[in-house]
Order: C-alpha cells, then sequence, then structure tokens
C-alpha cells in the first residue's frame, strides 16, 4: 500500500505532537518531583523546626514586652515614673507618713507636694476616673519608689478579679487561702519524695509566711 505524501507529512506532525506534549508532561512531573524532594529535605534538615522555635521566640518577646508594659517599664527594665518623697515617719514605725510627695508619669503630673499616710490596722481604697493614676500609684509604692521602709511588706496584685460573687477584698482572701493550701500540699509531698533536708522546703516555706501574713 502506498501512502501519500500529504498523508505521511500529516503522520509525521502527530507523531511530533505527541513528543512534544510527552517530553512537557515528563519535565512538569520532574519538576513536582524535584519541589516534593526539596520540601522533604527542608524537613528533615529542620527548616519546620526552625521557623517554630523563632515563632515561639516572637511570641515570647511579645509577651515580655506586654509585662513590661504592664509593670511601667521601658526595653531596660527602668521605671516610666518619676516620684519624690521624704520619710517623715520613724522606719521602725509600722505607721508610714511620706511628705513632699509627687508622681509623675510620662510628663504627666499626676500629684505635687502631696501627704501619703498609711496608718497599721486601716485599709484604703482609690477612687478616681480611669487614667487619673491609681494603678500607677500603686505601682510606684509596690516598687518602693517612695521610701516606704523595708519592715514594712508590700504586695501588689497586679489583675483584674474575675467575675464572682464575692467582694474585692474577700476574692483576695479566698484566693490567698486556696494559694496556702496548695502550697502546704507541694510542702508535703516534698517531704516525701526528698526529705526534711530538701531546700525546696524552705523556698515553699517563705512563700507560705507571705499569705499567712496576708
Amino acid at each position: 500500500m502506498v501512502v501519500s505524501a500529504s498523508k505521511a507529512a500529516r503522520q509525521a506532525k502527530r507523531d511530533a505532537d505527541k513528543g512534544t506534549k510527552k517530553t512537557a508532561a515528563s519535565k512538569t512531573k520532574a519538576s513536582a518531583n524535584a519541589s516534593e524532594a526539596t520540601s522533604k529535605a527542608s524537613s528533615v534538615n529542620g527548616d519546620d523546626g526552625d521557623d517554630e522555635d523563632q515563632e515561639a521566640r516572637d511570641q515570647a518577646k511579645i509577651n515580655a514586652d506586654i509585662a513590661k508594659l504592664s509593670m511601667q517599664e521601658d526595653k531596660d527594665g527602668l521605671s516610666d515614673r518619676v516620684t519624690t518623697g521624704v520619710l517623715a515617719s520613724l522606719p521602725s514605725s509600722r505607721d508610714v507618713k511620706i511628705t513632699s510627695a509627687s508622681l509623675v508619669f510620662h510628663g504627666k503630673v499626676l500629684f505635687n507636694d502631696t501627704t501619703i499616710e498609711v496608718t497599721y490596722g486601716r485599709r484604703y481604697g482609690l477612687l478616681g476616673e480611669n487614667g487619673c493614676g491609681k494603678s500607677t500609684l500603686l505601682k510606684a509604692i509596690e516598687k518602693r519608689e517612695f521610701p516606704f521602709p523595708e519592715a514594712v511588706d508590700i504586695y501588689l496584685l497586679n489583675e483584674g478579679a474575675p467575675k464572682t460573687e464575692l467582694g474585692a477584698l474577700e476574692w483576695v482572701v479566698t484566693e490567698a487561702e486556696n494559694e496556702l493550701a496548695r502550697l502546704e500540699n507541694l510542702a508535703e509531698d516534698v517531704l516525701e519524695q526528698h526529705g526534711p533536708e530538701s531546700p525546696m522546703l524552705q523556698d515553699i516555706y517563705d512563700v507560705c509566711v507571705l499569705f499567712v501574713h496576708l
């Protein structure tokens, strides 16, 4: 059978097109395989782990920055507050009187030439609009930026309480009692597992004493 020249040409063209498509498909598959191999190699070499570690480090830095902002500290841990005050009471006295007290926060004068008096056995509350400096004053006192004697213990609850049926003071006392019970149970576990000479016991007992004073 004799094949015409035109038919032979068409057949040759179809064969050539098939070869081109097959080659292109092979190249695409090879490229996909290479990409998959690269991805697997990256996973094996720990690239994914490095990304996760970096994310964890970034999140830790953000949390640290937020904590500094909450405590009104700059990036170096220095206070953003400027205070003055003179201790007018005896350092050994349970009552504290500080005269010529002033507090400046980021250039804003919150109060100036004021007397701060804290009498033993009395409870005090701070009333004022949001942003007037109530928390800033408490943080300055907690950091002893005012000259409170070292004999006076200062504890700052630097977070809001969840919504409950308890009053503010009752909630604080309840939380302290719960934490004291937890520490006492922890001390018993340490005593059983590590004995009475464990250095962890003294640390736990020191914290327990703080809660007992509350």
